[in-house]
Order: structure tokens, then C-alpha cells, then sequence
């Protein structure tokens, strides 16, 4: 039987008879408010024909160039967003209750962000940031307006909080997941401030910590370093985990080597783990994962999604499967399994999936391997 037909079935069987785990989690810290859009390519009689390929809307866009084009966005829908957000309403959706800080509007909360599953406690420390999301078969444009940001740091969080409240709600917290780095100009100083006045005041050694930076590439290098450099502090009260997609590996190796030539994502991967220092780091492919731990690299090829309903938030799944895997105790290998199913499912079917879904996917997964 194939590798990845035997993790299947192993991570099945466990999912069938696992019992609702009582284990928590802390998810910030970022909140947009999300159009997913498709941009038409032409109109036909019987409805529009949108652009497939990012190529193609690509040369329309150039073809613009001394002159001027209007491009008309079909609006597939309005939907919450932000790394936190829709992680966030991914792991309860799982079944871990979480506390989601971030801009999820401010005073009051967004009616938006009331979509995410009641077992998410929301903490919002701004207005959301606004993003339209062009989506294409081959990938997406992502176009944010992140204004609300710039005086985000975390001694502005902290006027906006009930910090002994978020003690308390996070004390027996085993996840910590701190993400959109590189759209907030002071995460570091917020990241830094969620170690110090948090993280150390409790003093557990056995929690899940997962970061993920977005793209880093409008990062400077030293400002690289000092977030690779925070993160191995957080490596004196538990695991920590980095993820990247395919093409923040790509721009994180060149920003962290300068002119390296090597080409290939095994080689970056290894080269990223070997300089960061940390206990894991995953890289996510929208066909296949890769893990890369000390003195072991793993590798499982996905399910890929021929039809998506949406991709924009992908990742944020896949995060959130790959933590609940590693919150349930899951070998490295099965948490692969776990995040790839996450996030495949939400892509094909639009939402993030509950148990029973994921149980679903899996066995159709299993069907086709």
C-alpha cells in the first residue's frame, strides 16, 4: 500500500474515536475584511469569462502601459479575513477553543468577524484592514489597504486590552500562533511584548509555538533577523514552528543567503532550518509538504484541488490542521496529513471544515491514491 494511503488511514482512525480535547490556543494578530473577486476577462450571453491565469491578466495590464484599461471585478463574495481570523475560526471549527486578538474593528467589532465559531473569543485592538483578493487558477493577487496598522505596537495593544484578562484566558493556553508579520510595520515589537508580559509571566515550558511571516520580501534583512532572532526566545517555553508557502521560502532564502543561485525547494528549505534554528520548520506547496526537523526532513505529496472554490486563506487552514495535529499529539507525518486535508478541503468546498468533514476529505483522498 502507498506511504501516504497508510498515514491516511492512520490519521482516520484516529480521528473517528478522538475524544473532544479541552486544550486551548492564542491566535494573532491581524483583521481584514475580505473581497474575493475574479477579474472578466469578456462577457458572453450566457455569463462572464474570467481571467484563468495571472499571466494573462498580467499582459492585460502591461498592455495598459501610456494608456488606460478598466478592469470589471466580480465580486464572489465579502467574507471575514486576516491570518488570525480565519485560523482562528479554523481551529474551532476543530474543536480547539481560542482567543483571537487582532483589528477586528474598533470599538465595537465588525458584524463580519460575528461569523467566526462562538468557541473563539474575539479581542480587537483596531479597525480591520481591507484587502481584494483577485483570484486566478494559478494563483491570486492579493491588494490590501493596511493603514490601520501603522500605529499598531504593543504598547498601543496594550491601552486597547484587559491584559490580566488575557493572562487568565490564556494561561493554560498549549498553542500560541503569531501571524502576518511582515504586513504589520511593529510585529516584532507586538511579538516581543506577547513573550515578555504574557508568555514568560506564565512560565509554562510546554506550549506549541507556530509562526508564520507572509511574504517577507518588503522586510529589511536586519529586520529579518531580529524576528528569527525573537523567535528562538520563544524556544525556552516550548516547540516552536515556522511555516512558509512556496513562494515566501523562495523569498526568505534570498533575503537570509543574498545571492544564492540554488534552485531547488529541498536545498532552500534545509538552508532556512540550518540558519533559523529553530524546531520545525514546514513549507507548504499548494501540491505537497515538506517538514524539515534536526537530523530529519520529511516530505508527502497533497491532493491538489483542480476546481477551488477559494484559495485566500489556504494557508491560514493548512496552519490550523498542522496545530491541531500537533495539540492532539500527532506524529510529524500525520500532522502533514491533517494540515494538507484542512486546507484542501477549504479550498474546494469554501469553508473551514469540522471533524466530520475532514473525515470526509480524507476518505475521498484515500479513494484516489
Amino acid at each position: 500500500m502507498d506511504s501516504v494511503a497508510v498515514l491516511i488511514l492512520d490519521v482516520l482512525e484516529v480521528l473517528k474515536n478522538l475524544p473532544r480535547t479541552q486544550k486551548t490556543a492564542f491566535v494573532g494578530l491581524d483583521g481584514y475584511i475580505d473581497k474575493i473577486q475574479h477579474p472578466v476577462q469578456y462577457q458572453k450571453e450566457d455569463g462572464n469569462v474570467y481571467f484563468s491565469t495571472l499571466s494573462d491578466f498580467g499582459q492585460k495590464i502591461s498592455a495598459a502601459s501610456r494608456q488606460s484599461a478598466q478592469v470589471e471585478l466580480f465580486t464572489q463574495e465579502t467574507k471575514l479575513g486576516g491570518n488570525a481570523p480565519i485560523m482562528a475560526n479554523a481551529l474551532a471549527q476543530l474543536g480547539i477553543a481560542n482567543t483571537c486578538m487582532g483589528t477586528l474593528g474598533y470599538p465595537d467589532i465588525h458584524p463580519i468577524f460575528q461569523d467566526i465559531d462562538n468557541s473563539c473569543e474575539l479581542v480587537s485592538v483596531g479597525e480591520a484592514a481591507q484587502t481584494n483578493a483577485l483570484e486566478f487558477n494559478d494563483g491570486k493577487l492579493i491588494l490590501s489597504e493596511l493603514s490601520t496598522f501603522n500605529m499598531l505596537d504593543w504598547e498601543s495593544v496594550k491601552k486597547k486590552i484587559n491584559l490580566e484578562h488575557i493572562r487568565k484566558k490564556t494561561r493554560d493556553a498549549t498553542l500560541f500562533a503569531l501571524v502576518d508579520w511582515s504586513n504589520l510595520p511593529f510585529a516584532t515589537s507586538i511579538w516581543q511584548g506577547i513573550l515578555d508580559d504574557i508568555v514568560r509571566y506564565q512560565d509554562l515550558t510546554e506550549r506549541n509555538f507556530l509562526f508564520d511571516l507572509t511574504d517577507p520580501s518588503k522586510k529589511g534583512r536586519d529586520e529579518i533577523h531580529a524576528v528569527l532572532d525573537l523567535m528562538k526566545q520563544y524556544k525556552d517555553h516550548g516547540q516552536v514552528t515556522m511555516g512558509l508557502n512556496e513562494n515566501e521560502a523562495h523569498k526568505l532564502y534570498t533575503l537570509l543567503k543574498g545571492n544564492g543561485m540554488e534552485n531547488d525547494l529541498y536545498a532552500k528549505g534545509q538552508y532556512i532550518f540550518d540558519m533559523i534554528k529553530i524546531d520545525r520548520l514546514v513549507i507548504h506547496p499548494i501540491d505537497c509538504c515538506l517538514v524539515f526537523e534536526t537530523g530529519k526532513t520529511s516530505s508527502i505529496q497533497g491532493r491538489l484541488i483542480k476546481h477551488p472554490r477559494v484559495t485566500t486563506g489556504g494557508g491560514d487552514n493548512f496552519n490550523a490542521g498542522f496545530a491541531f495535529g500537533m495539540l492532539n499529539a500527532f506524529s510529524t507525518q500525520h500532522c502533514m496529513i491533517l494540515a494538507m486535508a484542512t486546507s484542501g478541503s477549504y479550498v474546494e468546498f469554501g469553508q473551514s471544515p469540522k471533524i466530520n468533514d475532514l473525515i470526509d476529505f480524507l476518505s475521498i483522498w484515500l479513494q484516489e491514491v
